[in-house]
């Protein structure tokens, strides 16, 4: 018995019989002529192996792309369904479903009612609380103008300082 056959004996749950193949001189269906050899057999049994495997994976790769479009067929015709809107969250824990199909989703959905916007969250309401105190902020500057300071002055202000200029001159005078 080749390796391929003992192993889809064991995963069969079979007891794989041992295998004289030195000792034993087997011939084909009783007909006199001489088993072919042991390396041609496992040739023949790995190109099998091989055959085999890249048929199972053939189909696999046909299999899931017709699952795929499949899903996408029924979860486009539920999302065109006019009773979707204002119901997606039904309908996406719905689609999770595989039994359903999406006659029956949509006509779940048509029972149900819809779902009206809740109000703002914690974290909404805080944002627009936010932007609010700044359109007010910037609604004051425009009305009030800006302060009239310049950075660019170069330490020189617009206003008196008074006096303190008279009073430098003179203890710089003074210093000589």
């Amino acid at each position: 018995m080749s390796r391929i056959a003992a192993i889809r004996a064991a995963a069969k749950g079979a007891k794989a019989p041992v295998d004289d193949d030195e000792d034993n001189e087997e011939t084909i269906e009783n007909d006199g002529a001489p088993a072919p050899s042991k390396s041609k057999r496992k040739d023949s049994d790995m190109a099998e192996a091989e055959n085999h495997a890249a048929a199972i994976e053939a189909a696999k790769k046909e299999g899931q792309a017709l699952g795929f479009k499949a899903a996408n067929e029924r979860m486009n015709a539920v999302f065109a369904s006019e009773h979707y809107t204002g119901r997606e969250g039904a309908a996406a824990k719905l689609l999770g479903k595989e039994a359903m199909s999406a006659d029956d989703i949509v006509e779940v959905l048509a029972e149900m009612p819809k779902v009206e916007p809740a109000a703002l969250t914690e974290d909404q309401q805080r944002a627009a609380a936010e932007e609010a105190g700044r359109k007010e902020m910037l609604q004051q500057l425009n009305q009030q103008g800006n302060s009239g300071v310049d950075a660019d002055a170069g330490g020189k202000s617009a206003e008196p300082n008074h006096g303190w200029d008279a009073i430098h001159a003179d203890i710089r005078a003074r210093r000589g």
